[in-house]
């Protein structure tokens, strides 16, 4: 292990992120939207489940850089590091999909969703 790396069992994703520049990551949904909803950019090698689909929006997006392979090399993570470093352009797409998750609230909207369902169920037995 380099003298600059560290191993963890666990990662607190929420402390972490954000006082990241880049996420290095192998593609895992929670942690990619995590990183995005806190503007982070990233640089994503996963294949495995449905990480091809997430690396594939990523770079759609144009948040971050896909390296298309599972396996990538120590110059392939850190070619791409660089670039979104330095392109300003992935952390502007990444900090404007962070805006666009603001406009939602997850549990707002369960609950709505819930209140709906139990007002038209109550409507559908009174009658």
């Amino acid at each position: 292990m380099p003298s600059n790396a560290r191993v963890e069992s666990f990662v607190p994703f929420d402390r972490l992120l954000p006082k990241v520049n880049v996420f290095v990551t192998n593609g895992g949904y929670g942690a990619v939207h995590q990183a995005l909803s806190l503007g982070v950019p990233i640089v994503i090698a996963g294949e495995t489940e449905d990480k091809t689909l997430i690396s594939a929006h990523v770079a759609w997006s144009g948040a971050g850089i896909s390296l298309g392979t599972q396996d990538p090399t120590q110059e392939q993570i850190g070619g791409a590091f660089r670039i979104v470093l330095t392109d300003r352009r992935y952390r502007d797409r990444a900090r404007a999909i962070q805006e666009n998750f603001k406009e939602y609230s997850a549990p707002d909207a369960i609950a709505q969703a819930v209140e709906s369902l139990i007002k038209e169920a109550v409507l559908k037995s009174t009658f």
